[in-house]
Parts: structure tokens; sequence; C-alpha cells
């Protein structure tokens, strides 16, 4: 019986090997890998870190230089308190007001005979 004969048999052909390849898809699902929003969370913790520290330096330069400014003003008042209090003891230590003081209001008397002139500071004048 060939196959021409009867239509109902068919040829039987040999079977192909149909070849299968998995195909991998990567799925995208988002902008950034692990890797790299580890990255970028260390970057940014780092800036973060960064901007902290140069913040509080300024901050702390800032204070210095206020308390700086604070400083200098009180040398200068105390500098204008120094300078009115010499006046003052300049004026107090003048030798007529000292005489006129103790001659008026203390009752003494100057007699020349017990009056030492001492002209200058040496040590020749002490032991004279």
């Amino acid at each position: 019986m060939s196959a021409v004969k009867n239509p109902r048999q068919t040829l039987v052909s040999p079977a192909r090997q149909v070849e299968k390849h998995q195909v991998k898809e990567r799925i995208y699902k988002g902008r950034f890998t692990k890797g790299e929003k580890l990255i970028y969370s260390f970057g940014v913790i780092a800036m973060t870190l960064v901007c902290f520290v140069l913040i509080t330096n300024y901050a702390l330069m800032y204070m210095s230089n206020h308390d700086i400014q604070q400083m200098e003003q009180q040398i200068v008042q105390q500098e204008s308190a120094i300078d009115g209090l010499s006046l003052q003891v300049k004026e107090l230590s003048d030798p007529d007001r000292i005489l006129y003081i103790a001659q008026n209001d203390l009752g003494m008397t100057l007699s020349d005979d017990k009056v030492h002139v001492i002209h200058g500071y040496s040590s020749n004048a002490s032991n004279e």
C-alpha cells in the first residue's frame, strides 16, 4: 500500500526538534539600581555632613568675631575711663591744691627748714 493509494494515511515525517531558548528579559523596575541608590545615599549623607561642618564653622567664626568686637568696645570704654581717672589724679595731685587743703582744711603750716626737696628717684636719694 502506497501512500498515494490511501489518502487517509499520511506520511510520517521525522519529528522536528524545536529549540526553545528561554530569553531572560530584564524587567526594569526603577530608574536606579540598588547599588546606585546606595552610592547616592552615601553621597547625600557626605554632602550633608560637609555642609553642616561648614555652616557650624561659619557660625563659630561669626560668634568669635562678635565676641572680639564686644571686647574691643569694652577695651575702648575702659581706656576712656582710665584716661578720665588719670586726668582726675593729675588734678587732685596738684601741689598747689594739696598745699591749699593742708593749710585751710587741716590747719597745717609750711616750715621751709623742715622741707626736703628730692630731685628724681635714684638709689642715692634713699641713702641720704
